[in-house]
């Protein structure tokens, strides 16, 4: 039975969106802001659906784990520093470091996993928020831009500005609430992201170009 009501893609990509991809998202760290990443598929992702943008939090709110991990790195060489340590045998003591720096590992990669995994995707059809807190458990709101009601973005720190990522807020015309929701409304955000600025002018500019293809 033929499929009558599958619509078919007629929007082609504007210019500029293109000259946003092209311009505005370059020079991002370590896979932080990605515009066209090639090779990349979601789980949901449609066979005519482009991914125009993959996020994640910008790198350098990495800093804070990898400087434990460098701390924690080295407090072995200590270990004589520590009168209760001093009291153990040989053997014990290399056991408790071996046990320090496989906890220091795991530690690390959940870190990284965390980071690595979390993401924000912008496809000429959606946004899609993945929230990952762990190898069993995750989040994903996914709100279509002709939902899109509202979006912004907020930046606060020192490090947030002097390197540029912030929180791009989207607010959609949905009533139901997911983690990231905001008193007032339904909501979910893109946390600490490479050019808040632009991902909110893209988001912005799509949300346009649906409305007019919907008039």
């Amino acid at each position: 039975m033929p499929e009558v009501f599958k619509a078919e893609k007629t929007r082609e990509e504007s210019e500029e969106i293109k000259k946003l991809l092209r311009e505005s998202f370059t020079g991002t760290a370590f896979g932080s802001c990605v515009p066209r990443p090639s090779k990349f598929r979601f789980e949901s992702q449609q066979d005519d659906e482009t991914v125009l943008l993959l996020g994640r939090r910008h790198f350098v709110t990495n800093l804070g784990w990898i400087a434990a991990i460098c701390f924690a790195f080295v407090i072995p060489f200590f270990w004589g520093e520590f009168p209760f340590l001093k009291a153990l045998d040989g053997n014990t003591l290399v056991s408790l470091t071996m046990l320090w720096y496989l906890g220091i590992l795991l530690f690390g990669l959940q870190s990284f996993l965390m980071w690595f995994y979390n993401v924000y995707i912008i496809t000429d059809e959606r946004l899609i928020d993945v929230d990952f807190m762990g190898l069993l458990n995750k989040t994903v709101n996914v709100a279509q831009l002709a939902r899109v009601e509202d979006v912004n973005y907020t930046q606060s720190g020192f490090l947030a500005s002097m390197f540029n990522y912030g929180n791009v807020i989207v607010q959609t015309a949905s009533e139901q609430k997911t983690p990231d929701s905001f008193k007032g409304g339904s909501a979910f955000t893109f946390e600490a992201v490479a050019y808040p600025d632009k991902v909110t002018s893209m988001i912005s500019q799509l949300t346009e170009e649906v409305e007019k293809t919907w008039r």
